[in-house]
C-alpha cells in the first residue's frame, strides 16, 4: 500500500501545481473592446476616435501618454469631437510590469487636462475631476464621462468574457 501511494503522490502533485499556475489572459480584440465601451457610452457627445491600426498611431498615442510606445500592445482613444471633457482610453500593455507606468501616465493626462478646462471650459472641469483610471491585468483604462460605471461594466464583461 505504502508503494502505491509513492507512485501516485507525484502525479497529484503535479496537476496540483499545474492547477495554480497563473492564468492565461485572452488576446481580446481591441476592436470588440472599442465598440463595446462606446455602445454603452449612452450619454456621449459625436466621438472621435484614433487606435493603434492608423499610420500614424505612435504618434498619436503621444497626445494621450509619454509611455514608450514599443510597450503597448494595442490600444484605442475616444475623445468628444467638440472639446467636451468626455474620453475613454483603453490600453493593452506587452508586459505586465508596465502597466502602473501606464496607468500613471494616464493619471497624468487626466490632471493635464483638467488644468487645459480651467482656462478653457471651466464648466468641463468637473467631469474631468471625476475621470476615473483604474487597470486590469494588461489594460490600464481611463473613462471620463457622466456614466463611468457603463462604461466600466462594458469594459469588465467583454474581459471576463
Amino acid at each position: 500500500m505504502k508503494k502505491i501511494f509513492w507512485l501516485i503522490l507525484p502525479v497529484i502533485m503535479i496537476f496540483c501545481i499545474s492547477g495554480c499556475s497563473e492564468k492565461e489572459e485572452k488576446n481580446i480584440s481591441i476592436y470588440d473592446l472599442q465598440k463595446a465601451v462606446l455602445e454603452a457610452g449612452k450619454d456621449f457627445p459625436e466621438m472621435k476616435t484614433v487606435n493603434g491600426s492608423s499610420e500614424d498611431a505612435a504618434s498619436l498615442f503621444t497626445y494621450l501618454s509619454d509611455v514608450e510606445y514599443e510597450k503597448v500592445d494595442a490600444f484605442f482613444l475616444s475623445y468628444a469631437a467638440e472639446g467636451e471633457s468626455y474620453e475613454v482610453a483603453v490600453v493593452r500593455m506587452k508586459e505586465n510590469s508596465d502597466v502602473k507606468e501606464m496607468t500613471d501616465s494616464l493619471k497624468a493626462h487626466v490632471d493635464d487636462r483638467i488644468n487645459l478646462y480651467k482656462n478653457y471650459e471651466p464648466e468641463q472641469v468637473g467631469r474631468a475631476e471625476e475621470a476615473d483610471v483604474f487597470s486590469e491585468g494588461k489594460y490600464a483604462v481611463l473613462i471620463m464621462c457622466d456614466n463611468k460605471s457603463d462604461i466600466k461594466a462594458a469594459f469588465e464583461n467583454i474581459i471576463n468574457e
